[in-house]
């Protein structure tokens, strides 16, 4: 008798979402898990669940995203598996989904592709294109609201994406720590770590890093998440979303909406 596959999908809609998006976050989380039940590659399924993330316009990615001081929109995402496989995108305008641009990166000989690079790479790959009218933050509180993400485990193989419009009226070019490895995601092949808020302070901690050296230590996740968040002081906005063998946790010192599910094959 074979043992079954631990198959685990958590989403975040970022630090300062309203939880009550958590239906947006909840769908997502089906659209990985649905994925992994069809065969798709374990950062496949993480980035169609984040492609799902940024099609909701309540989230700040894809349609959603936060302007620039100059009108623009300039989105960041990056994806990551437990076997090494990185990808990573910055300040990419003018495609609705950057986390696929992201992916496609992750299978090139590049890591990182920026600002008009990034935007040659995605039109050469026949990514779908977004005009700046399509952006449907009219009227959205932007006060907080940061990254989406995810992390999936799919028996002993993970991965983590993330993706963002970055910060309201920063100026073109800002580039937080979405598409810095370790920074805001991280995996490998004892689990996986999306973070989401103050992408500057994220990435001056090396955080996602740090708290994948946590479960390697053999911390349960549901310790990991309030520690890593204790590295950070209100006002200073942060979240994250933690998947290991042994378990999966999420939480942040805001209000976020996010959302797990598992299952057994």
């Amino acid at each position: 008798m074979t043992d079954k596959k631990k198959i685990v999908v958590l989403t975040h809609g970022g630090a300062g979402s309203d939880p009550a998006y958590a239906d947006g976050t909840a769908i997502a989380g089906q659209m990985g898990m649905m994925g992994l039940q069809t065969g798709e590659t374990t950062i496949d399924a993480a980035c169609a669940a984040v492609a799902t993330l940024e099609d909701d316009s309540r989230f700040n990615a894809g349609i959603g995203s936060h302007r620039r001081s100059d009108g623009s929109v300039q989105m960041d995402a990056s994806c990551m598996d437990s076997s090494g496989r990185f990808g990573a995108v910055a300040a990419l305008e003018g495609f609705r989904n950057p986390i696929k641009v992201a992916s496609i990166v992750s299978q090139s000989e590049y890591r990182v592709l920026a600002g008009k690079g990034a935007a040659e790479f995605a039109t050469n790959q026949d990514c779908k294109k977004l005009s700046l009218d399509e952006i449907k933050n009219t009227g959205k509180d932007f006060s907080t609201t940061d990254t989406v993400g995810c992390v999936i485990r799919n028996g002993d193989k993970f991965a983590a994406a993330l993706s963002t419009g970055g910060i309201n009226e920063a100026i073109p070019g800002r580039v937080g720590d979405v598409p810095l490895i370790g920074s805001g995601l991280f995996a490998g092949p004892q689990g996986a770590v999306a973070a989401t808020g103050d992408g500057e302070a994220i990435a001056m901690k090396i955080t996602a890093f740090r708290t994948y050296q946590l479960i390697e230590q053999g911390m349960d996740p549901k310790v990991i998440v309030p520690e890593v968040i204790s590295w950070f002081k209100k006002p200073t906005s942060f979240g994250l979303i933690v998947v290991s063998k042994i378990g999966f946790a999420g939480g942040a010192n805001d209000p976020m909406a996010w959302t797990a599910s598992e299952l057994e094959l």
